[in-house]
């Protein structure tokens, strides 16, 4: 009698229940994870894109504009291109779950990195779809990204406690 080896049928179901188990136990940690991506993704690109408009500020030592929109912006120098103004950059609005809101969409920089006029903030909120989803209530990192009235940009995280060095405040 020949004997083959193989499974049988009843430990393919076996081992598709135990993976279906599986992936149903890890999918909320696996949403959580993404969505923290996604918050924290849009944060950096908002926050390069003003520490770029800063540095060509600097580097051209002229005014510089920080244009968001949405979650895309662009980077803009004023005038430059005989009377017409040059791009120096920009990212196209990205399809994102995140929830984003400003003071203000459009914030100058001078040649020595200040805004201009020197005091203007801005302060850009980055939430995930669902306000309650954001700490303390829920598990995603809500983050913020700000720019200071002297220039200096910087991300923190609004659910942090006041004194630590993520903070808001």
């Amino acid at each position: 009698m020949k004997h083959t080896a193989g499974f049988t049928l009843v430990e393919l179901l076996l081992v598709l229940a135990v993976v279906g188990l599986m992936s149903a136990i890890a999918l909320p940690g696996m949403r959580m994870h993404l969505a923290n991506a996604d918050v924290r993704g849009v944060a950096e690109e908002m926050r390069s894109g003003l520490e770029l408009a800063r540095t060509e500020a600097i580097r051209r030592n002229t005014s510089v504009q920080f244009q968001r929109n949405g979650t895309g912006w662009a980077v803009v120098v004023p005038g430059a291109n005989n009377g017409a103004d040059l791009v120096v950059a920009k990212r196209a609005t990205r399809q994102a779950q995140v929830s984003v809101s400003t003071d203000t969409d459009n914030i100058s920089f001078n040649g020595s990195g200040w805004t201009s006029p020197f005091g203007q903030a801005m302060n850009i909120t980055l939430q995930a779809p669902a306000i309650s989803a954001c700490r303390p209530q829920g598990g995603i990192y809500c983050l913020n990204v700000v720019v200071a009235a002297g220039g200096l940009v910087r991300s923190c995280d609004p659910a942090a406690q006041v004194g630590s060095p993520t903070a808001c405040n």
